[in-house]
C-alpha cells in the first residue's frame, strides 16, 4: 500500500510558502507606510534574514544604517542641501518635497555597499549583488512578518555632502533608503511572465 512520504510533503508545504511569500509581495510606496513599524526584535529578524543572503568569501560587503526618529529632522535639513546643491534655484515647492521624504515610513534604512578589502576574487559586481541578495530577503521577511517595504534611491544618496554627512569610508558608497511599515492598500504592477527574462543560449558558430 502506498503511504505519503512526510518529508516529501514537509518539502512541498515549504516551497508552496516559500513560492506563495515571493509571488505576493510587492513594494509599497513609503508615503502609504504608517506606524506601526518593525520594532526592535522584528527588526533584527529582518537584518537576521539579509544576512543569509549568499556572500562570495565571506566579506560582508554591506551593511545597514537606521536613521531614528529624533534624526529624521537632520535628514530633512540634508535633503534639502543636497537638492540645492544641485539646483541652486530650487522652488519652494520643491524643497518642501525633498524635506518631506525624510519624515516617510516608520522605520528608514539606508544600505551601504562596501568595496573594501579589495579581492580580485570578488569584483565590485558580485558585492553588489550580495547586497542586492540581502535587500530582496529583508524585503521578503518584512512581508512575511505583515509589513510593507519598499527601496527607494535619487540623486541625494550619489551626492558628496551625503557621504560626508553619513561618514562613509573610503571604498563605501550609499546605495538605496528601505522604508518599512503597516501598508495601506496598494496596486500591484504588472511584473512579466518568465518568458520575458529566460532565454536559452546559443553558442557562436564556428
Amino acid at each position: 500500500m502506498a503511504h505519503d512520504d512526510p518529508d516529501t510533503d514537509d518539502g512541498a508545504d515549504l516551497a508552496g510558502l516559500v513560492l506563495a511569500l515571493i509571488g505576493s509581495r510587492q513594494s509599497v510606496m513609503p508615503k502609504r507606510l504608517e506606524a506601526p513599524g518593525p520594532d526592535a526584535a522584528q527588526l533584527r529578524q529582518l537584518v537576521d534574514a539579509a544576512a543569509c543572503a549568499p556572500d562570495h568569501r565571506g566579506l560582508r560587503p554591506w551593511r545597514l544604517v537606521r536613521i531614528g526618529d529624533d534624526q529624521r529632522g537632520r535628514l530633512a535639513d540634508l535633503f534639502e542641501a543636497c537638492t540645492r546643491d544641485r539646483d541652486p534655484d530650487a522652488s519652494a515647492e520643491d524643497i518642501a518635497r525633498s524635506r518631506e521624504k525624510a519624515h516617510r515610513a516608520p522605520v528608514l534604512l539606508l544600505a551601504v555597499l562596501r568595496g573594501e578589502p579589495p579581492d580580485d576574487e570578488v569584483p565590485l559586481v558580485e558585492r553588489a549583488i550580495t547586497l542586492g541578495a540581502a535587500l530582496m530577503n529583508l524585503l521578503l521577511a518584512a512581508h512575511g512578518l505583515g509589513f510593507g517595504a519598499m527601496l527607494t534611491s535619487g540623486r541625494a544618496v550619489r551626492n558628496p555632502r551625503f557621504a560626508r554627512a553619513f561618514a562613509l569610508a573610503p571604498g563605501e558608497q550609499a546605495v538605496c533608503f528601505v522604508s518599512i511599515g503597516s501598508a495601506r492598500a496598494a496596486t500591484r504592477r504588472g511584473r512579466g511572465q518568465a518568458a520575458d527574462f529566460l532565454g536559452d543560449w546559443t553558442p557562436p558558430a564556428g
